[in-house]
């Protein structure tokens, strides 16, 4: 979806373990592609970006690093975003490691190949949501987990950033850099959408036929 984008350059970090992305987009300008891992790329860029999105290594151990590098660098444009997959449940409070062995031991949680059930600490097995994932043995706690990856780094920066959950996709976490915004009203309207967006989860989740009914007149409407 992103690379269809018009008047957009992208810029690829990614291990390439599933497929080769530099061959793949090889005849396309627009896409550069750095193979490896993001804490060991990250730290070597130089260019401004308008947007940054991290759906990577769900451990708080890489997001806190991500974004310690991203700050040092600084790579984010004034007024720029950074998207986050994974920040509600499973992930938000419980880590994952693709790689265990990547993750110095001291940053490492306990780990199991096992499943994870909404509600419930422990690991499941073979049920749970993940179970071919390395996840940690527990919820919660420090360091784990990628929101409390962001919350902590929100404390190292003070009030420079503004943090916006959304519900859906197991939680889309948004935080804007606020300096270089002129417009308060440009916060108030990530914050709206934010509102809005949630409100209509909590709906559709609570009153799925009702949702259902609604959304079906809203479309004939239209």
């Amino acid at each position: 979806m992103l690379v269809e984008a018009s008047g957009v350059h992208l810029t690829v970090i990614d291990p390439c373990l599933d497929a080769d992305l530099s061959a793949k987009y090889s005849n396309d300008k627009r896409i550069t592609v750095h193979k490896g891992l993001s804490l060991e790329i990250v730290p070597r860029l130089s260019e401004k970006f308008d947007c940054i999105l991290i759906d990577g290594d769900h451990n708080w151990y890489t997001v806190f690093n991500e974004l310690r590098a991203i700050e040092e660098r600084q790579l984010l444009t004034n007024g720029g975003t950074i998207f986050f997959h994974d920040v509600g449940w499973p992930y938000g409070r419980r880590d994952m490691y693709y790689q265990p062995e990547t993750i110095p031991k001291e940053f490492r949680h306990p780990y199991a190949k096992k499943g994870i059930i909404y509600g419930r600490s422990e690991l499941s097995s073979p049920e749970g949501k993940n179970s071919g994932f390395f996840n940690a043995e527990e919820e919660g706690g420090e360091k784990n987990g990628v929101l409390t990856a962001i919350e902590d780094f929100l404390i190292e920066r003070g009030n420079e950033y503004l943090l916006l959950r959304f519900t859906a996709e197991h939680g889309l976490g948004v935080l804007v850099k606020k300096h270089g915004i002129k417009s308060r009203k440009t916060l108030a309207k990530w914050r709206w959408l934010c509102l809005v967006h949630n409100m209509n989860e909590a709906i559709r989740r609570r009153f799925p036929r009702v949702y259902r009914v609604v959304k079906g007149i809203a479309k004939r409407a239209n």
